[in-house]
């Protein structure tokens, strides 16, 4: 699949006091096969990953994860695929260094396991998505759903009980090092909750 330009994730406002961060470990795939994933790509865990070195043991922290689609809804916990990787260069002798430069946006390669984060939709939190995590321009739009592991604009927030959505608090631009990068999105995660009907 390759990585998706100007793609990246950052918890910008979460409960400090409890599950700030609920991070877990992934592995993406896609088609049932290692994939590369790009960062902020919207996923969903599938199976545990075995854990090295035990046969028959699972891990239980660790997850296959895939792209979160369309049907998503409150009964999913998506997770946000969340980089701290850095640049890896192959050295003399089979030795491999990281940089720890760039890495705004930065994937993680097929085969190899990296952070994906919790989005909580509770109105409360706010997450800055790369420009993109959306599979289409803003324009006017101020909600997106998900779709394939993207960010959707749509014009209004969906209404069915149990829907997943984000509401547009703001864009602007990365900074990376000294300079001004790609945009971003903030984006605040919400979930429809009907209301009762009187006497119900």
């Amino acid at each position: 699949m390759g990585f998706i330009e100007k793609t990246a994730f950052e918890a910008r406002v979460s409960n400090n006091r409890k599950n700030d961060l609920c991070n877990i470990t992934g592995h993406y795939q896609a088609s049932g096969a290692d994939a590369d994933c790009s960062a902020g790509l919207l996923c969903v865990r599938k199976e545990q990953l075995p854990c090295a070195g035990f046969t028959g043991v699972l891990n239980e922290n660790a997850w296959y994860m895939e792209a979160a689609t369309a049907a998503a809804n409150a009964g999913d916990v998506i997770y946000a695929c969340n980089t701290y990787d850095t640049q890896l260069l192959a050295g003399r002798h089979g030795n491999a260094y990281y940089v720890g430069t760039e890495t705004l946006g930065l994937g993680i390669p097929a085969g190899r396991e990296g952070t994906f984060t919790k989005i909580v939709f509770d109105g409360d939190r706010t997450y800055r998505f790369g420009v993109g995590n959306a599979n289409a321009e803003l324009e006017t739009n101020k909600f997106l759903t998900i779709e394939d592991g993207l960010l959707k604009p749509v014009a209004a927030a969906p209404t069915a009980n149990g829907a997943l959505y984000f509401k547009v608090k703001g864009t602007g631009n990365f900074t990376e090092g000294t300079t001004a990068s790609f945009g971003y999105i903030d984006v605040e995660p919400h979930v429809v909750v009907a209301a009762v009907a009187a006497g119900g």
